[in-house]
């Protein structure tokens, strides 16, 4: 099993990718100097997946509200990747903000990337509450195992 995680040099990509390899898939994890989200270039180097964990984001909300770039790292390159990748099972790391803070630039970010990707792809959705340092490897344990469902949003607390 191949396995793409971008945003491995974050707090749950990190995790998520010891975790996945501890079951045996071969995972290539990018960071912002592997992959670039405001310019994708050529994704054609990253070679092909069966599964991708869209993992990278700006998260903080400050930045949302602050930062020009922070709407085309959430947005759009998530489903421009979602786009390219669409022969693999894609796993989108949203957030409750979308149920809880919709009224934030980050509630509207994560939101928009949901209703994109599903118009470009059968996307599972997982949207996670805050994960605290305790609970991370439950969280990583819980991403691993949703390739295995049906396209959907789950939810993680």
């Amino acid at each position: 099993m191949r396995v793409l995680v971008t945003g491995a040099g974050g707090f749950i990509g990190a995790s998520l990718v010891k975790t996945l390899q501890e079951l045996d898939m071969e995972v290539l994890g990018t960071t912002r100097e592997v992959l670039d989200l405001l310019n994708l270039g050529d994704l054609e180097r990253l070679g092909g997946h069966d599964i991708v964990y869209l993992c990278a984001a700006k998260t903080r909300f400050i930045d949302c509200e602050s930062d020009p770039t922070a709407y085309r790292i959430n947005v759009d390159a998530q489903i421009a990747l979602a786009r390219h990748f669409g022969y693999a099972k894609i796993v989108y790391l949203s957030s409750e903000a979308v149920e809880k803070a919709l009224h934030t630039a980050y509630g509207m970010h994560k939101a928009l990337a949901e209703m994109g990707l599903w118009a470009v792809h059968s996307p599972r959705i997982a949207r996670l509450s805050k994960v605290a340092p305790e609970r991370l490897q439950a969280c990583c344990d819980w991403l691993a195992e949703l390739p295995r469902k049906p396209p959907g949003v789950y939810r993680w607390e």
